[in-house]
């Protein structure tokens, strides 16, 4: 008799664990999303103001005065430190670069843009290992040609995390940097004919449509009624749609 009353608190309780499924389900792919796009976010503005302060002749901002202080050690061809204290005093936890004694170049325009990320890099905890400059350069490939909304979808985050295992099929983290180059730019080219950056085709149109109910997702942020029909509708998006 115990047992036969048992039952229908299952049943009554049943809704409401199928919900909570989906709403884990969605803040997984929120997760995945924020690491991705952060991650990114991060990179491209490395690369926006670096080259624009090595390009200034100001030293009116720190990435202007280590620019300059960069372009000096290697113009002298001797050992120099950067500490990250000189520059950014409020960091919590410092770091210092060593800057080994550089070959001279005619233009060494790029080469103070690599120090100085490299610099920036180390102060500011970025990943230093080519592997994270790999799932980054992907990403960035992907992103920029379809609507962000593509992060959400399996088979991108699988990317993002194990490249030599889906992108770079038996490739290894010991593949040379030429090679990695050359198949990026051949990725980027084939990308660029794939339906999901094809500006009026369906697969495009429906992360079009993703990305409406993503951001109506992100309004409503779990508290209104129809919240539960909303993760319904998303994780149908991912797992038929696509």
């Amino acid at each position: 008799m115990s047992s036969m009353c048992d039952i229908p608190k299952f049943w009554i309780n049943l809704s409401g664990l199928a919900h909570s499924s989906n709403l884990n389900a969605v803040e997984s792919c929120m997760t995945r999303v924020f690491c991705m796009q952060g991650a990114l976010i991060f990179h491209r503005w490395l690369c926006d103001v670096i080259p624009a302060a090595v390009n200034r002749l100001s030293r009116n901002t720190w990435l202007e005065k280590l620019a300059w202080n960069v372009q000096i050690a290697i113009q002298q061809k001797k050992e120099a430190t950067f500490d990250s204290a000189d520059y950014l005093p409020n960091l919590t936890f410092h770091r210092v670069y060593e800057l080994a004694p550089m070959h001279f170049r005619y233009d060494q325009t790029e080469l103070i843009i690599s120090v100085v990320s490299s610099i920036v890099r180390l102060w500011l905890h970025f990943p230093s290992d080519e592997f994270s400059l790999l799932q980054l350069s992907l990403i960035d490939v992907v992103t920029s040609k379809s609507p962000l909304s593509i992060l959400f979808l399996d088979k991108i985050w699988d990317m993002y995390k194990s490249p030599f295992s889906t992108f770079f099929n038996k490739w290894n983290k010991k593949t040379s940097k030429t090679k990695m180059k050359t198949a990026l730019a051949h990725f980027e080219e084939q990308f660029a004919l794939h339906p999901f950056a094809t500006v009026g085709s369906l697969e495009y149109s429906k992360l079009e449509f993703l990305q409406q109910l993503i951001s109506q997702w992100t309004e409503k942020n779990g508290a209104s009624a129809e919240t539960p029909d909303m993760a319904s509708c998303i994780l149908y998006v991912f797992t038929v749609l696509f």
